[in-house]
C-alpha cells in the first residue's frame, strides 16, 4: 500500500462512550467522546453499535482478552491498532486494557491524524500515555520508532482492488486492498487473507515476550482457514471471541466477494440475519468463541455463497455473517 498526502476536511461527531461501547464506569476516557473524521474515515455506526465493529467485536475481545491476561498474571504496557480509522478502537483498548503506550497506524495521513487527536481529545490524562501514530503499509510506519507492544489489533480488509480503482477515493481502503508482491501461501490467497497474514508476519518484530496478536476476521470462509494463517505466519491461534454483525456496504462487500469468486477464489459464505439471530441467542462473545465449530455446523445448511448472497440481497434479504476475533501468539 501507499500513503497518500493530501488536505482533507475535517467533521467532528460525539459518541456516547457508555452507550457505545457498552461499559458502565469509564475510568480513562471521556463519557462524551469528540472524534473528528475526514472523508477517508471509515464510519463509526454510532446510532447502531450492534452493526459496528469496534463495539460489537472490537470491545468484546479486549474485554476478554483483559480477563485472560489477568488469569495468565500479564499487564498490557503496549498497545497498537493495525489500520485504526476514526482510532475509537485504540480509545476503547486505553480505557480496557490500560496501556501506557497506543501505536497507530493507517493509510492515510489524514486519518492518522484525526485518529492521534481523538485519542489525546478523550482521555482523562492524555499525558499519562505516549502515543506513536504513522502513515503507511501495515506495521511499517513504526519501524525505527523503538516501540514494543504486548497486544497488536488488526481489523483490515480483504477484497483485492479493482484494475484501475484507487485506494485514495474516501472510504475505498476500508474494504479493499491493494495487490500484493509478496508471496502468499495458497490458503491466504484462496481465502483473501492477505492483509491479516502479513500483519502476523509483521508483528513478530513488534512483539513483546509473550505479545499477542488480535485479528479481527469476518467468517465468510471455513474457521479452519482462517486459524491456519495464523499458522502459516508462524504463530499459534486459538479463538478468543466470536459474534456476529449485519454486512455493511452489501453490494460493495458481497459484490466484491462475487468477483472474486468467479475467478475460482473462495468460496465466501454469507447468512440471513434471522439465522444469525438464532444461532448466536444468549451466548456472549466469548462463550460463542469456544463453541465456534459447532456454531460454524449449525449455521452451514443455511449459508449462501457470494453469487447467492448477492441475488438474496438484491431480492431485499438481510444478510450478514459471524466475526471471529483470533488470538495468535508466537510458540514459547
Amino acid at each position: 500500500m501507499t500513503a497518500f498526502q493530501q488536505a482533507v476536511p475535517r467533521r467532528r461527531i460525539a459518541v456516547d462512550a457508555e452507550r457505545f461501547l457498552g461499559i458502565d464506569d469509564l475510568q480513562r476516557i471521556h463519557p462524551q467522546l469528540q472524534v473528528d473524521l475526514t472523508d477517508h474515515s471509515y464510519l463509526p455506526k454510532v446510532e447502531d453499535p450492534r452493526s459496528d465493529w469496534v463495539a460489537s467485536v472490537a470491545v468484546p475481545a479486549f474485554l476478554a482478552l483483559r480477563h485472560a491476561l489477568a488469569r495468565e498474571g500479564r499487564d498490557v504496557r503496549g498497545f497498537c491498532s493495525i489500520g485504526t480509522g476514526s482510532g475509537l478502537d485504540a480509545i476503547a483498548a486505553a480505557e480496557i486494557l490500560a496501556p501506557d503506550l497506543i501505536g497507530l497506524t493507517d493509510l492515510h495521513a489524514d486519518v492518522v491524524d484525526a485518529a492521534a487527536g481523538n485519542l489525546r481529545r478523550n482521555l482523562l490524562a492524555p499525558e499519562r500515555l505516549r502515543i506513536v501514530a504513522g502513515t503507511g503499509d501495515l506495521l511499517h510506519p513504526l519501524l525505527g520508532q523503538d516501540v514494543e507492544f504486548d497486544v497488536i489489533y488488526e481489523n483490515l480488509p480483504n477484497i483485492p482492488l479493482a484494475t484501475g480503482a484507487s485506494l485514495q477515493v474516501r472510504q475505498t481502503s476500508a474494504t479493499f486492498v491493494a495487490p500484493r508482491r509478496e508471496p502468499l501461501p495458497g490458503v491466504v490467497t484462496d481465502n483473501l487473507l492477505a492483509l491479516h497474514y502479513l500483519a502476523l508476519r509483521q508483528a513478530r518484530h513488534f512483539l513483546g515476550a509473550g505479545g499477542t496478536v488480535l485479528s479481527s476476521i469476518g467468517v465468510r470462509v471455513p474457521v479452519r482457514d482462517i486459524l491456519v494463517t495464523a499458522e502459516v505466519a508462524g504463530f499459534v491461534p486459538e479463538i478468543l471471541t466470536c459474534t456476529w454483525k449485519v454486512q455493511s456496504e452489501p453490494e460493495e462487500v458481497i459484490g466484491g466477494y462475487a468477483v472474486h469468486q468467479g475467478r475460482g477464489l473462495g468460496p465466501f459464505f454469507f447468512y440471513p440475519v434471522p439465522v444469525l439471530e438464532h444461532a448466536f441467542a444468549g451466548l456472549s462473545p466469548a462463550e460463542a468463541g469456544a463453541r465456534i465449530h459447532a456454531l460454524e455446523e449449525r449455521l452451514a445448511p443455511h449459508r449462501l455463497d457470494a453469487h447467492a448472497a448477492q441475488a438474496a440481497h438484491f431480492r431485499g434479504a438481510r444478510l450478514g455473517h459471524p466475526v471471529v476475533v483470533v488470538r495468535s501468539r508466537l510458540p514459547s
